[in-house]
């Protein structure tokens, strides 16, 4: 069984890699180790229109659950609000499983051939071809092809195989969600986010509705036993604690999140890298939804250029890396900057730096420039908000230090 081109993974990017490159004329198959397409949910389902329209993926109504995120609501550790709203609509919160199996069912039927549940368990070039070893439940099989798109996500087992890495374990952020039903007092149409190194440690918790009873409520921490950490949040936290009183979990998911930004290098001969296995995901907010399904869409288009032009080498793959990064590399970079500063805040510092953001011409900024997917922007502008400086100044050791270890 041989093909022009392999898919590992078949979450939202694997399959936007593998509609890409069939649309280019060229065979696919994609693996995928799931039973169910988007399953296990590690995401929240959050994704800004601009991005969703820059994909071309926009979901059908049946499986977006609130179409109407105008903003969101900033949360200090002691409770402190402040409300970020924009003029537009400017989010959806979807069905995430449903996104994926959506996303895969364009590919299905512009062509691509899908083996699931297979896992990918080796990889051994030969000949200017790739051997894989697939495994279900009950048979292994041999596929092949001249070109491997790893979507693996963090796992990385292919793409270390074949001699390129995944972003650094030690600095994956644990996650855990609960869909709540049940809760109290909601703006259904601004996202909740929660600052508290006490629980969220390196990261934060968020509360996203679907619509004015019912939330995704979930915690990223470096800690382990995130779901436990979210558990205690939700008892302590003088705003969550209210908004869930008497609300009803009833499903939990949990995943890990790399948040160092991009690896070093996500091609090699026969390969690419995309999405979380690439570290293309938001240090900020751990999504990879949007950014990857734009390297994604990259890779499939490179990979089909490698096959048409009879190249697969390291050389010219290079260009895959080179497009990605113009397109994402400077708000990638910002994200990356601003995330480990904030990591290295304490919850008072949080609390005093809310208290500096609390006014007008700040706020409006934030209004007026915020974007989940493109966050280079506002963070340039906080740089220069002289309001601010008496704050930078107090923490300037640590700001600098995430300046320079970028």
């Amino acid at each position: 069984m041989e093909y022009d081109i392999i898919v590992i993974g078949g979450s939202a990017n694997g399959a936007q890699a593998a509609l890409s490159a069939v649309k280019q004329g060229v065979s696919v198959a994609v693996i995928e180790e799931h039973p169910s397409i988007g399953m296990p949910e590690h995401c929240s389902g959050l994704f800004s229109y601009w991005g969703l329209h820059e994909i071309d993926n926009m979901p059908p109504d049946d499986i977006i659950f609130n179409n109407k995120i105008y903003g969101s609501r900033i949360i200090a550790p002691n409770g402190k609000v402040l409300t970020v709203r924009k003029d537009k609509i400017h989010a959806i919160v979807c069905d995430r499983a449903a996104y994926d199996a959506y996303t895969m069912k364009k590919a299905l039927d512009a062509g691509i051939t899908l083996y699931q549940p297979y896992r990918a368990v080796t990889a051994v070039r030969e000949d200017d071809r790739v051997n894989i070893t697939i495994r279900s439940k009950d048979e292994e099989l041999q596929i092949s092809a001249r070109m491997i798109i790893s979507a693996e996500g963090i796992r990385a087992t292919i793409a270390n195989q074949l001699g390129l890495q995944g972003p650094p374990k030690n600095e994956f952020v644990n996650a855990a969600q609960f869909y709540m039903y049940g809760l109290n007092n909601m703006d259904p149409e601004l996202v909740e986010v929660y600052q508290y190194q006490k629980y969220a440690e390196d990261f934060f918790a968020w509360v996203i509705p679907m619509d004015k009873y019912s939330a995704k409520v979930g915690l990223g921490t470096k800690k382990k036993y995130a779901s436990k950490q979210l558990e205690n949040m939700i008892k302590e936290h003088p705003v969550l604690r209210e908004r869930c009183e008497g609300a009803e979990i009833r499903r939990r998911t949990a995943g890990r999140i790399p948040t160092t930004g991009p690896v070093k290098r996500t091609y090699a001969d026969n390969l690419l890298l995309t999405g979380d296995v690439a570290g293309q995901t938001k240090p900020t907010t751990g999504g990879g939804v949007i950014l990857g399904g734009m390297a994604a869409q990259i890779a499939g288009t490179v990979a089909a250029d490698a096959i048409k032009q009879n190249n697969t080498s390291a050389r010219f793959l290079k260009r895959y890396q080179k497009q990605w990064k113009k397109k994402m590399s400077r708000n990638l970079k910002m994200m990356r900057l601003v995330r480990k500063y904030m990591n290295v805040l304490s919850d008072k510092e949080i609390d005093t730096l809310f208290s500096k953001m609390d006014s007008k011409g700040i706020l409006d900024d934030i209004e007026k420039y915020g974007h989940v997917d493109d966050q280079a922007t506002i963070v340039k502008k906080f740089m220069f908000t002289w309001k601010l400086y008496p704050f930078y100044l107090r923490t300037s050791g640590r700001l600098l230090k995430s300046i320079f270890t970028q």
